[in-house]
């Protein structure tokens, strides 16, 4: 029997919002995830011998998000908070990945692809949002392992928003 699970992991990088009440928003971040895959035993009759092994696999990529959005208010310079809904497409592009066991070999996939959603609040120049990555693509490349799961992905940031005078 096998099962992956997911650990926190996290990302920083630099977004460019273009546009006003609609806007797009490409992105460039480091993100490192973490899963851990653990393995039950299986003794010479075919059953479970309750040995089980477990490994930690860390990744680390470039993830490259092209959003669309909607402001749900219209932009109000003297108000300053306005909140937003994003969706669209996110290349992961693997950097390195490693494992704390030899023993596991699997090779990450160069790319993999994710559709996702989000929503997002601002105040002035601070923001914090959240959203939900489905994987379109396996994480690994080849037949490493019995299970090659599709790892969808939770986030929540906040950061600082710069404008750029026009």
């Amino acid at each position: 029997s096998e099962k992956w699970a997911g650990r926190a992991g996290y990302q920083f990088g630099v977004d460019v919002l273009i546009g006003e009440r609609l806007f797009v928003k490409p992105g460039l971040h480091l993100q490192v995830r973490n899963l851990r895959y653990t393995v039950q035993g299986i003794g010479p009759d075919g059953s479970f011998n309750g040995t089980a092994s477990e490994y930690k696999y860390t990744s680390r990529a470039l993830r490259i998000p092209v959003l669309l959005g909607a402001r749900l208010l219209a932009p109000n310079e003297e108000n300053g908070f306005n909140a937003y809904v994003m969706g669209g497409p996110t290349a992961l592009v693997a950097i390195n990945a490693d494992s704390d066991n030899n023993s596991l070999n699997v090779t990450t996939r160069s790319t993999q692809w994710y559709l996702g959603a989000g929503f997002g609040v601002e105040y002035k120049f601070l923001f914090l949002e959240g959203g939900y990555d489905v994987a379109m693509t396996n994480v690994f490349k080849g037949d490493g392992v019995n299970t090659n799961p599709k790892v969808n992905n939770i986030y929540v940031c906040t950061g600082v928003r710069f404008g750029l005078k026009k």
